[in-house]
This record gives structure tokens, sequence and C-alpha cells, in this order.
């Protein structure tokens, strides 16, 4: 007897494009989908708005 149950569809990584693998652990934020490689780059792109150089900082 022929087994119907369906595999789960792939995921990928949306920076890098690397399959996310059952029982990966992977991070969802904003639609994308981000490896653990891919982690610290897309800390980097959503923290962009509150990022200061010091001697810069907005002023009020």
């Amino acid at each position: 007897m022929l087994s119907t149950k369906c595999s789960p569809a792939a995921l990928r990584c949306t920076l890098c494009g690397r399959e996310i693998v059952l029982g990966e652990e992977y991070w969802a934020c904003n639609g994308c989908l981000t490896c653990r490689e891919c982690l610290p780059e897309l800390a980097r792109r959503e923290l962009f708005p509150c990022r200061e150089i010091r001697g810069k900082e907005d002023k009020p």
C-alpha cells in the first residue's frame, strides 16, 4: 500500500537560498526566513533604523 503522507514543502533561507532542513532552527521575521548562518545579517538589516555612529548621534 502506498503512503499518502505528503512531505513538507522545502523552506529556503531568504538571504542565502540554502534549504532549511527538518529539525533545523530558523528565524521568521517580517516575512523573511533566515538560517543560523545568516542571522547576523538579518539582525543588521532589521536593526539598521536603530543604528548610531558615536559623535554623530541625531540631535532632537
